[in-house]
């Protein structure tokens, strides 16, 4: 499966994953029939953690993109390819879907 993202894609946390904070960071892990998946355990730090909390499936990748780039001081681009690349490994392994059931 690719991990690349249009920047207009609108994506939400899957039903199937745990979200914790623990000290200032997202744990993530996705459950399936009831039992947690460790081979697909993410650990997503403060930057990760933002990014995760956005997904609301009303913000697109440029728009969460955007904010991250205001809050942390960096630059645009850098702060879009930094956003498609860990959306990209959270669809991969799962822990995100397209919102509303689009395409990816």
């Amino acid at each position: 499966m690719s991990t690349d993202l249009d920047d207009d894609a609108r994506l939400v946390a899957s039903p199937d994953v745990v979200a914790r904070r623990i000290a200032g960071e997202y744990l993530l892990v996705p459950v399936r029939n009831g039992a947690a998946q460790m081979d697909y355990i993410f650990t997503a730090n403060e930057v990760g953690s933002v990014v995760f909390r956005l997904l609301d499936g009303r913000r697109d990748l440029r728009e969460i993109a955007r904010l991250v780039s205001l809050e942390f001081d960096v630059d645009e681009p850098q702060a879009r390819a930094d956003v498609q690349s860990f959306l990209g490994a959270l669809r991969e392994a799962g822990l995100v879907r397209p919102a509303g059931g689009e395409g990816s």
